[in-house]
């Protein structure tokens, strides 16, 4: 991210997630390095703009590369729901295949249901890692917001101090997760069978 930032505008920072994704609608930029969830929004004011994707190389070997992807819906019903028929009715419509389909539609998203659906054009630079599972679910789900990993990484990006955003970061997440550290060591120490 901060070898990136030699390629932006002279101040990244004065853009805010919408005014960047207006900026890239309007061609201010020839690329943005976002997730495809930002699709829908950059239409929404461009909506003739033809938008390809293709996965950031994180290392140096391709075959090791992996799309970052991450599920944000979830569905439940909670064990105090009054109404659990119309509830799980509700769940029935939405995971109906044409109910998926508007929605991959729409939001340019991908499907968790194995199913063959049609993907949006956006995606193409991506479908090869879809179909064959390189895929891995999103840093920040594996550490609580607490850490406030938002506001060290801009940080890190303002002052470039790598040694101090990595030791931060590690103090941080020893601090943050002690209580899992914990769980894992009683776990570990009764030989991991429970």
């Amino acid at each position: 991210m901060l070898e990136l930032l030699e390629y932006g505008p002279t101040d990244p920072f004065a853009y805010n997630y919408n005014d960047a994704c207006t900026a890239f609608a309007n061609g201010e930029s020839a690329m943005y390095t976002i997730g495809s969830y930002a699709v829908p929004q950059i239409q929404s004011v461009n909506p003739d703009m033809n938008i390809d994707s293709f996965v950031m190389p994180g290392c140096d070997n391709p075959e090791d590369n992996v799309l970052n992807s991450g599920i944000d819906l979830q569905f439940c019903v909670t064990a105090d729901c009054e109404n659990k028929e119309a509830a799980y009715e509700v769940l029935s419509f939405l995971l109906e295949d044409s109910t998926i389909q508007t929605y991959l539609d729409d939001q340019n998203a991908v499907p968790c249901k194995d199913k063959e659906f049609e993907l949006s054009p956006a995606l193409d630079g991506m479908v090869d890692y879809i179909n064959e599972g390189r895929m891995t679910d999103y840093q920040d789900h594996y550490y609580p917001s607490e850490m406030s990993v938002d506001a060290q990484i801009q940080t890190f990006l303002l002052d470039g101090d790598i040694e101090k955003f990595l030791n931060k970061f590690d103090t941080d997440w020893l601090r943050y997760n002690r209580d899992i550290i914990r769980k894992v060591q009683e776990y570990e120490e009764k030989g991991g069978n429970e």
